[in-house]
């Protein structure tokens, strides 16, 4: 059972920030939504005063049309400007929970290294598992609070303007949109959480969980680029199929948010079905692996390695061989685009001048840079 001695330690760490993603996440669902329906205004206006622009195409009367004739997707009976889809602010909510995902995690976990307080932290009679799991409630709290009150005052934004028709009858599938970006946020927040048992201060968690974030769907497209570069030609179906497959969309909340139809969410069944069953069913999944992984590489984190730029330097040989592998190949795929067809020779040559140059890199990052930030 948690202590509110925890929370309350871990609440002075992150308050600024909480309150200021409740802040920020009231305007994110908000002022997007009357950006939109001022450019709604806009469209609808230039419409009626330049009928002759506009007219061809519809056999309607332009003074005789509704409001909702301008939301017609119905070929010839009006105009269509935009839908639901277009109205609702995902993009930029998600971005908002990308990036302080990040943040939260690396002040909950990283500056608390930084500044030595995760000593006294571990002298507090309380296990690893409460630590984790008090910083993890902490910051999935401000998400799941600033979804709330943000998206109750985009819904009473949406219901009460002129544009209302929009919403009606969809209100139930707009909260099951709410419940997937609120799985989102945490998805990255978990994850970063997690990047936390890696880095050993701040800076090198944050990039540690973009490089996690990043890593499925940046390993993917390498294979995929080298497969190409190789072959000479490798059809895009079965890349196109990989982003879309369920396991990629497990271990990764972006390929996740990229599957989301948000043009067709809420005109097309199979798309809403995909979104409702395969979307939440692998944010939930992700946050329960990353969850657990956390719990598992918190607890076996050295603590004498505070500070350093990876924590597990038991490890390091592991992360050297897939830096050079990854930058192997990125250096083929692009020696390879200088010829056309591509060349497996100049793919060969990238290869190794890109695998040469990471592995100094590594050296550099993951020895001596190390031991700098130790000491």
């Amino acid at each position: 059972m948690l202590s509110n001695v925890l929370l309350k330690k871990d609440w002075k760490q992150v308050s600024l920030l909480w309150i200021l993603l409740i802040g920020l996440g009231i305007l994110a669902y908000t002022i997007p939504v009357f950006n939109e329906m001022q450019f709604y205004d806009e469209q609808i206006q230039d419409i009626q005063n330049n009928p002759s622009q506009y007219q061809e195409g519809t056999p309607n009367d332009i003074t005789t049309l509704t409001t909702e004739d301008f939301f017609n997707t119905t070929a010839g009976a009006g105009y269509w400007i935009g839908d639901l889809g277009s109205l609702l602010p995902l993009e930029t909510v998600f971005f908002l929970y990308v990036v302080f995902g990040f943040l939260m995690a690396s002040v909950l976990i990283g500056s608390e290294r930084n500044s030595q307080m995760s000593d006294f932290s571990m002298s507090l009679p309380f296990s690893r598992n409460q630590l984790y799991i008090s910083k993890w409630l902490i910051g999935v709290s401000g998400i799941i609070l600033s979804s709330l009150i943000g998206g109750a005052i985009m819904l009473v934004v949406i219901h009460t303007s002129r544009y209302a028709f929009l919403i009606e009858g969809q209100t139930l599938k707009v909260l099951a949109v709410l419940g997937f970006v609120i799985l989102v946020g945490i998805s990255v927040f978990t994850l970063s959480l997690w990047m936390g048992s890696f880095g050993g201060e701040a800076i090198s968690q944050v990039l540690w969980s973009i490089v996690a974030f990043l890593f499925p769907v940046g390993i993917l497209s390498l294979v995929y680029g080298s497969i190409q570069a190789t072959a000479g030609y490798v059809s895009y179906d079965w890349y196109s199929a990989a982003m879309e497959s369920l396991p990629m969309r497990i271990v990764s909340p972006l390929v996740n948010i990229a599957n989301v139809d948000t043009y067709n969410l809420f005109t097309d069944n199979s798309v809403w079905r995909d979104f409702s069953t395969v979307g939440i069913f692998s944010s939930l999944l992700f946050i329960g692996l990353t969850f657990a992984l956390g719990l598992l590489t918190f607890n076996r984190a050295p603590q004498e390695n505070n500070g350093r730029f990876f924590m597990f330097t038991g490890w390091l040989w592991l992360v050297h061989v897939v830096m050079v592998i990854c930058f192997a190949m990125l250096g083929g795929i692009i020696f390879s685009a200088f010829s056309y067809p591509t060349s497996v020779t100049l793919y060969i040559i990238g290869f190794l001048i890109g695998g040469f140059l990471a592995h100094l890199l590594a050296r550099r990052l993951l020895y001596r840079f190390n031991l700098q930030l130790k000491s």
